[in-house]
């Protein structure tokens, strides 16, 4: 049951990607079908209309003896014979000659037609034209001359028999000829062919139909297209089995109606959907650092303005609140920006000035933020080498350090691609996540960036999706629940002594900081101590 279960929802997900697919290509879905149908308007009004004239012919057949009367089995085949005849060429020719027909027995075949209808057989003669009154008098002319054909044809059948029967020596010839005569076909036109009041082609309204469902398709079409085109990484539940590593979370595009630009997340806007999908990644970040050794975690993209920055940022914030201590290292020594985000650090001293050895020590480039349990090592200015910088010794000792002092070391670094910056600093440290933008990191983009890490030989804990696109239909649809969940929690199990309560989860969260500290220390000592001689 389990597995059916997983299975309907997997294949909800699905429908729901593929409506959200259509939906965010609206566009497509209306203007495509609306071409659809002006084309098949267009095609209808250029076309000439044709007008059809219908006459109905009831026939009866009429048997001697025992068979006496109207038959209508043999009626239903004498029909069919005679909708085989009345397109043929031999009688076509007869009507061509009929001087109310202006055409010849070769525009007649392509303008007659007949069908049988049943109860009681029927013979219906149809006659198209482009001019309503041409119709009407093929019609009629082909209904007349039809029935006298059959005549004759009954005639000259009866006169066949006579004169055989007179070669055979047959006496009483008269009485056989009269029997003939007595089964001759009874044919007979229902009613005049009146002139038809609107043309059968085009059909304008079907035509347009047509139209806008073949506009519907090939918008659908063209969807997939364009989608299979992008090629990004826009589908978490994709990520590990396209690229083998394991999604993290993801982060929705936010305007400045919902978090002012610049602004952290986790601290601005707590009770947002947005910062409850931080602790998410959180969670799913204490789960995947549970079975490394170290605390020390690098955060980089396949490229620039993927919102790395803003991402170590609130996730920083996001680990402090679970009372542990967290420093935040801006190794981006080419466009820094933690800084801005943390406003009230300063750029320098920072992470520069220290690695170039030109004064400050280590407590000086260590700033306290406003946001309590979490330190920054800002940038510092930029220098010209910063890749030999990020890769000296003094670099490998600085992050021994912090991961003795502090329970989590983040460590912001430029993107992986364009400069070979993050991967110096991937080999220093214990783990890396990959943040990758769902709308411009290309698949190949991030196979290459996971290869770039791959060689530093550091573990990859994850990937994290931001600036995820709102859908109706996709991902995002259980978002609009997490305010509201959050909301009511706060509104109904809010105790009075909340700011106590905080305080002590505050004071057990910093015991067991240290604890983490020493323990940290503790495998650091045994890490660096030689090995014993044999």
């Amino acid at each position: 049951m389990e597995n059916n279960s997983t299975g309907s929802r997997e294949e909800s997900v699905d429908i729901r990607r593929y409506i959200g697919l259509l939906v965010s290509y609206w566009w497509l879905m209306v203007l495509l079908p609306v071409v659809g149908g002006l084309a098949g308007y267009y095609y209808s009004d250029r076309q000439d209309p044709v007008y059809e004239a219908r006459g109905t012919i009831l026939v009866q057949y009429r048997g001697t003896g025992l068979t006496a009367g109207s038959d209508f089995g043999r009626s239903e085949q004498l029909a069919a014979t005679y909708q085989r005849l009345i397109t043929a060429k031999p009688f076509l020719n007869r009507v061509a000659e009929r001087e109310a027909v202006p055409l010849s027995a070769g525009q007649l075949g392509g303008s007659v037609s007949s069908s049988v209808g049943q109860n009681p057989p029927l013979l219906n003669v149809r006659a198209r034209a482009s001019d309503p009154g041409l119709a009407r008098d093929t019609a009629q002319a082909v209904a007349e001359e039809f029935i006298d054909y059959a005549i004759d044809l009954r005639l000259a059948e009866i006169a066949r028999v006579q004169s055989v029967a007179a070669a055979q020596g047959f006496t009483n010839v008269q009485d056989l000829t009269a029997a003939q005569f007595a089964a001759v076909d009874s044919l007979q036109l229902l009613e005049d062919v009146t002139v038809p009041g609107s043309p059968v082609s085009p059909k304008t309204r079907q035509n347009i139909i047509l139209g806008g469902i073949l506009g519907v398709m090939l918008a659908g079409l063209a969807a997939l297209a364009l989608e299979s085109m992008k090629d990004t990484v826009r589908f978490p539940d994709q990520i590990s089995a396209r690229f083998g590593v394991t999604s993290l979370g993801t982060i929705f595009r936010w305007s400045s109606n919902d978090v002012e630009q610049g602004n952290l997340v986790i601290r601005d806007a707590p009770t947002s959907g947005y910062a409850e999908a931080f602790r998410q990644i959180r969670a799913n970040l204490q789960f995947a650092t549970a079975n490394i050794r170290g605390n020390s975690v690098l955060v980089s993209s396949p490229a620039p303005g993927e919102g790395k920055s803003t991402i170590i940022a609130n996730l920083a914030l996001a680990v402090a609140q679970t009372g542990r201590r967290v420093v935040v290292v801006d190794g981006d020594l080419r466009r820094p920006s933690i800084h801005k985000l943390f406003r009230d650090v300063q750029r320098e001293p920072g992470l520069s000035n220290y690695l170039a050895d030109l004064g400050p020590d280590f407590d000086a480039i260590v700033s306290q933020s406003q946001v309590q349990g979490v330190s920054v090592i800002p940038s510092g200015p930029t220098p010209p080498n910063p890749a030999e910088l990020l890769g000296s010794p003094r670099m490998a000792t600085l992050l021994d350090r912090l991961r003795d002092d502090y329970d989590m070391v983040f460590v912001d670094s430029p993107p992986i691609l364009p400069v070979a910056d993050s991967t110096i600093l991937a080999a220093q440290l214990d783990a890396a996540i990959v943040v990758v933008d769902a709308f411009a990191t290309r698949s190949g983009s991030l196979d290459a960036t996971l290869a770039a890490m791959r060689h530093s030989h550091v573990h990859i804990l994850g990937v994290i999706v931001n600036k995820l696109r709102r859908r109706r239909f996709g991902y995002d649809y259980q978002y609009p629940y997490y305010q509201h969940y959050y909301s009511s929690y706060r509104r109904y199990y809010a105790q009075p002594d909340d700011e106590e309560v905080n305080g002590v989860r505050t004071s057990i969260g910093r015991l067991r900081s240290r604890a983490g500290a020493v323990i940290s220390r503790l495998k650091g000592a045994e890490k660096r101590k030689p090995p014993s001689s044999m």
